[in-house]
């Protein structure tokens, strides 16, 4: 972690010591004090919903050796002696410039990562990969926003050779702004899909806002793309520098075909790197974590690392938490746990992993609402229940708010309506698959985060023993 001076935090957000020693030493930033440490600098973030001012006598009481506070900011009493004052015109911004100061005093290879699906995955299979040869520091959970990417960023040290950032967003400039702050000199986009359809008016705005992160690379960066999106290859076409491409087309640098699903823990492919051909096995299913391995490949060959030393790396790949773990229960079902997030698009990928695993009496589809698809919402649910229902799901089950469309869809398709059900929350359905699961069951949670998919991850493995994972 960084460890920053009151003067280097003086300098570095252009703001002015109003109390306190400038050789205090701070351990860690913070902007929450629900996890603030002993010995943190807090910065008093004035955002939509808090105004973190209002918290600074609770973060001073917690520990926190100082404050960072706009020039407004009156001190409820007397401020402490023993500790740091330090006013700025606006903290967020403050906190922007400080990691920006930062990460200039870094010297290893930042990564960044974007795209509408699979970055978190992406981000933690490079980690892995590239740690056969490298030390490699991640973004931690989701530290993907303007709030987040400036934390995570701290998270830096000089024994850090290479850093892997996420970089979501919800807005035109969001990348490219991080892009400011983070420098980064290899950027990584997976691929466009219909998200946030709400804030944009087409996929074609979400690929432009993507493609900031293209346009931010310095003249000898490099950039790494699916080959077979269609506007990421637009995105790379505009893009003059080093390029390195994958996918399953056979005009990807780094491909893979043959793939085969074995079952939910194996999935077995061929990859062709630069005249090498290699048999290569995941421990997970889908040719979704096919592509979220070759991007990974891409950026160990970028770095000169060994084909065969990354392969050797691929039998001990994990998924991060709620993004298609498998969990055996001891009555005899599996639950493969997507709860984190959804999109029409990635919904269909895991429908076709759940629908294609041999062996399960029934196959059960837990589908929450998917936020932020604006007014094709209907449709687009609509359209992931009439696929689950073709491709052989035995069970629907809709959660909250649109997702009674994925149930109608699938009825529309052929589903007996004994086969489809829906529900206003998760508690209930937590309620009812406690209740009706056996075993042989192959369930598959994916929604939105909003929807709280999880707690039905919770309830099942507070009633039931979990045999693996």
């Amino acid at each position: 972690m960084s460890i920053f001076t009151a003067a280097e935090v003086e300098m570095g957000t252009n703001g002015t010591i109003d109390y306190g020693s400038r050789d205090t030493i701070f351990s860690h930033v913070s902007i929450d004090t629900r996890t603030l440490k002993g010995g943190d600098l807090f910065f008093a973030i004035r955002g939509p919903n808090q105004d973190g001012h209002r918290f600074i006598p609770d973060a001073l009481t917690k520990g926190a050796l100082g404050v960072v506070a706009e020039q407004d900011y009156r001190f409820p009493g007397e401020f402490p002696g023993n500790r740091v004052l330090i006013r700025v015109q606006h903290t967020h911004e403050a906190l922007k410039d400080l990691a920006v100061w930062d990460r200039r005093r870094w010297h290893g290879t930042l990564v960044a990562i974007t795209g509408s699906m699979g970055k978190t995955t992406t981000k933690e299979f490079a980690a892995h990969i590239l740690g056969s040869g490298f030390r490699v520091y991640r973004t931690p959970g989701n530290y993907n926003n303007l709030f987040g990417l400036p934390l995570a960023l701290f998270g830096l040290t000089p024994d850090s050779d290479i850093g892997i950032f996420e970089m979501g967003m919800s807005a035109p400039g969001e990348i490219a702004e991080m892009c400011r702050i983070a420098s980064p000199e290899v950027g990584i986009i997976t691929n466009i899909a219909p998200v946030h359809l709400e804030f944009f008016k087409s996929v074609e705005d979400i690929a432009r806002a993507k493609g900031e992160l293209a346009e931010a690379l310095p003249s000898n960066g490099t950039l790494i793309y699916n080959a077979d999106d269609p506007l990421v290859m637009e995105i790379a076409g505009r893009f003059s520098g080093a390029k390195i491409s994958f996918g399953l087309s056979e005009s990807a640098d780094i491909r893979a075909d043959r793939i085969q699903i074995m079952g939910l823990n194996k999935t077995k492919f061929r990859l062709s790197c630069g005249g090498s051909v290699r048999d290569g096995e995941i421990p997970a299913a889908g040719a979704h974590y096919v592509m979220n391995v070759l991007p990974a490949i891409a950026l160990g060959i970028r770095l000169s690392l060994p084909l065969d030393r990354m392969m050797d790396t691929f039998a001990t790949l994990q998924q991060a938490s709620m993004r298609g773990q498998i969990l055996t229960f001891k009555p005899g079902f599996t639950v493969i746990d997507d709860s984190y997030n959804s999109n029409p698009k990635a919904l269909m990928k895991m429908i076709e992993v759940l629908s294609g695993m041999p062996s399960f009496s029934r196959r059960i589809l837990v589908a929450g609402e998917m936020l932020e698809l604006g007014t094709g919402s209907k449709v687009l649910h609509s359209d992931c229940g009439r696929f689950a229902a073709e491709h052989g799901v035995d069970i629907v089950i809709g959660v909250r708010g649109a997702a009674e469309e994925v149930v109608r869809g699938a009825i529309a398709s052929g589903l007996p309506l004994s086969h489809s059900r829906f529900y206003a929350d998760a508690d209930a359905v937590a309620e009812t698959l406690a209740k009706e699961l056996h075993s042989g069951d192959l369930v598959l949670v994916k929604g939105s985060r909003g929807v709280h998919l999880e707690k039905i991850i919770q309830r099942l493995r507070a009633e039931f023993e979990v045999l693996d994972s």
